[in-house]
């Protein structure tokens, strides 16, 4: 909401101090987020828009997806001040298409419109001229198309944020490769680590944790890691499904998130026990298995002692 929209309810600056030490959070001037519900009085005045139908409160959990969180409240404070001819675009673009990042690499609302390139602290622009069968106008906001969207973000995006949301996209069925790479002209900018981006992304990868898993990989040298591959016992037992499997030596990597345990149909108690037999039989089979939370996707030392396991049995061959 806005400071004119806060005025109108009657709110005294002193009111709007104490509800920004409290409920209230200011995302950029003269526009307001309410942060959570409040029984002190000065949320009497913003109770009644608070409770609205269809309002929802932001949803923060302590860690990095508080960013993309974030980035969101300042797309929605965007939406009414946008200038005619100007299309959300890049990260916020997915963002808007519903799209869910690992990382959103940047604490901006990103904007194209054929005007002149420019960054500010919360708002990014881009000189692009985008062709009118390339927006999207059936969402609440201009929004280019999603290969276009995602083809942005391949050529102006690190690849720990492209590929995830390529993969997402192409998972769903939403987007094919080809009509992002459509978007790839001769002699852009950053065009090899866009055609990178399109290699690495996969619709096999079952969660935007895997496919960050992947660039990791990646990044770190390590070849060789199939997903999503069913591993069986030397007697021909199924064990279970691998998030990624060497494909020459007995090392597998599982990428954890919070919805693999709380997905359970028993809850998340009987997931853990049922992860950790599996891991045993695995074990048992000869597998090297290495647990990865969504933290440790964040640790270089972790990736380090993966590829020390792969060349190690390597080596020894």
């Amino acid at each position: 909401m806005t400071r004119k929209e806060l005025a109108e309810l009657d709110m005294s600056r002193t009111d709007l101090a104490e509800a920004l030490s409290c409920c209230l959070s200011r995302v950029r001037r003269g526009h307001y987020i309410v942060r959570s519900d409040c029984s002190r009085s000065h949320f009497t005045r913003i109770r009644s828009l608070a409770h609205e139908p269809g309002i929802t409160f932001p949803r923060f959990h302590g860690d990095i997806r508080d960013e993309v969180e974030k980035l969101r409240i300042r797309i929605a404070s965007r939406r009414d001040s946008a200038l005619p001819g100007d299309v959300f675009s890049h990260v916020s673009a997915a963002l808007i298409h519903g799209l869910d990042p690992v990382v959103a690499g940047t604490n901006r609302v990103e904007i194209s419109r054929s005007a002149y390139s420019r960054s500010y602290p919360d708002l990014s622009l881009y000189d692009r001229a985008i062709a009118q069968e390339d927006i999207d106008r059936s969402l609440s906001y201009p929004v280019t198309s999603l290969p276009r969207t995602l083809a942005d973000i391949a050529l102006d995006h690190p690849l720990e944020v492209s590929v995830p949301l390529i993969s997402e996209a192409l998972r769903q069925r939403r987007v094919v490769k080809e009509s992002i790479e459509s978007f790839f002209a001769a002699g852009t900018r950053s065009l090899n680590r866009a055609k990178l981006a399109l290699k690495l992304a996969d619709a096999v990868y079952e969660s935007n944790a895997e496919a960050f898993c992947a660039v990791k990989f990646h990044r770190q040298g390590i070849t060789g890691m199939t997903p999503q591959v069913t591993t069986y016992t030397r007697g021909g037992k199924f064990i279970g499904r691998n998030d990624f499997r060497h494909d020459k030596a007995p090392v597998i990597v599982e990428v954890h998130g919070v919805g693999k345990y709380y997905m359970h149909p028993k809850g998340p108690d009987a997931a853990a026990r049922a992860n950790h037999q599996r891991d045993m039989n695995l074990v048992n089979a000869g597998f090297r298995v290495f647990n990865l939370t969504f933290g440790d996707l964040f640790r270089p030392t972790i990736f380090a002692q993966i590829k020390w396991a792969i060349t190690s049995v390597l080596d020894n061959q």
